[in-house]
C-alpha cells in the first residue's frame, strides 16, 4: 500500500502544509510508508519529477522540495513496497508524455496475473516498462485505453475518466474483485482520481455557477485529524466508493462513476 496527494489550483501555490506541516501530512504518514517518495509538478505542460528511495520523514530533499515547489498542479506519493523492489524505477509517480500517475493499493497474486494485465497494454507502450510493479502496468493500461479514444496529449476529462474506469474494470476482471485500484492521474491540466478498495478524500469549495473552483485536492488519507482548515483551503470530505472525482482543464469540478 501507499499514500498519495494531488492538487490543481487556479493560481500557482505551494503545498507545504499538506506534505510537511499538517497533523497528518505525507511526511507523518511516511513513518508507516518508508520505501521512497516522489513529487511531480509542471513547468508549462512538462512534468518535473523528483524521486528518492529514502523515507520522506528522514529526507532533507523531501523537506526542501515540498517547501519550495510552487505550481498549479502538484502530485506527491509515498511508498510502502508490496510488489517490486525498493528502486527508483518502481517509485511513483510514473510518467509518460504530460501524464503522471500514482496508485494506492495492491493487486493480489500478482505474479500469476501479471501477464494477463500486460496483454492489455499496447505493444509500443509495453516496450516502455521499466519496473516490476502492478502500478506501472495499470498506468500503461490507462494510456492504452485513452489512446483508443483520443490523442493522450490532448485528452479532456470525459475521455480520461472513461479510460480510468476501463482500466479499473480490466484489472478487476483480470485479477479479481479484491484488487485495490485507487488511482490518481494528471496531465497538468486535467486531474482525476478514483476510489476502489481504499479511502479517498477531496478538498474543493462548492463550485460557482459555472462549476469552476479555485482549489481542488485529493488525498488517500484524511489530512485533517481535526485540525482547522488552513486559509485558502476547503474542508476535506470522503469520496464515495466507486467514484471518479476531478477537475477539467478549466478547473470545473467533475464526477463520474466507475
Amino acid at each position: 500500500m501507499c499514500r498519495l496527494f494531488g492538487c490543481r489550483t487556479a493560481a500557482p501555490g505551494g503545498v507545504a502544509h499538506e506534505l510537511l506541516h499538517g497533523a497528518n501530512a505525507l511526511r507523518v504518514q511516511s513513518r508507516e510508508h518508508p520505501d521512497g517518495w516522489g513529487l511531480g509538478w509542471y513547468v508549462g505542460r512538462v512534468p518535473q519529477v523528483v524521486r528518492s528511495l529514502t523515507a520522506a520523514h528522514g529526507d532533507e530533499d523531501f523537506e526542501e522540495v515540498s517547501s519550495f515547489v510552487t505550481a498549479s498542479t502538484i502530485l506527491a506519493h509515498i511508498r510502502k513496497a508490496s510488489i517490486g523492489r525498493v528502486a527508483l524505477e518502481n517509485t511513483h509517480p510514473f510518467e509518460w508524455g504530460p501524464w503522471l500517475f500514482a496508485h494506492n493499493g495492491t493487486v493480489p497474486e500478482w505474479e500469476e496475473r501479471r501477464v494477463a494485465v500486460e496483454a492489455e497494454i499496447e505493444a509500443a507502450l509495453r516496450d516502455k516498462l521499466r519496473g516490476e510493479t502492478d502500478s506501472e502496468r495499470c498506468f500503461l493500461v490507462f494510456l492504452t485505453r485513452l489512446a483508443r479514444r483520443c490523442d493522450p496529449t490532448a485528452a479532456g476529462f470525459d475521455d480520461a475518466a472513461a479510460a480510468l474506469a476501463e482500466t479499473v474494470d480490466i484489472v478487476v476482471r483480470t485479477c479479481g474483485a479484491e484488487a485495490a485500484t485507487t488511482f490518481l492521474a494528471t496531465d497538468g491540466r486535467t486531474m482525476l482520481a478514483c476510489r476502489r478498495g481504499r479511502t479517498l478524500y477531496v478538498s474543493a469549495a462548492e463550485p460557482e455557477r459555472d462549476r469552476r473552483v479555485a482549489w481542488f485536492a485529493v488525498a488517500s488519507e484524511d489530512p485533517r485529524l481535526h485540525e482547522p482548515v488552513p486559509a485558502g483551503r476547503s474542508a476535506w470530505r470522503e469520496v464515495r466508493a466507486g467514484t471518479i472525482v476531478g477537475v477539467d482543464a478549466d478547473l470545473r469540478l467533475r464526477r463520474a462513476s466507475l
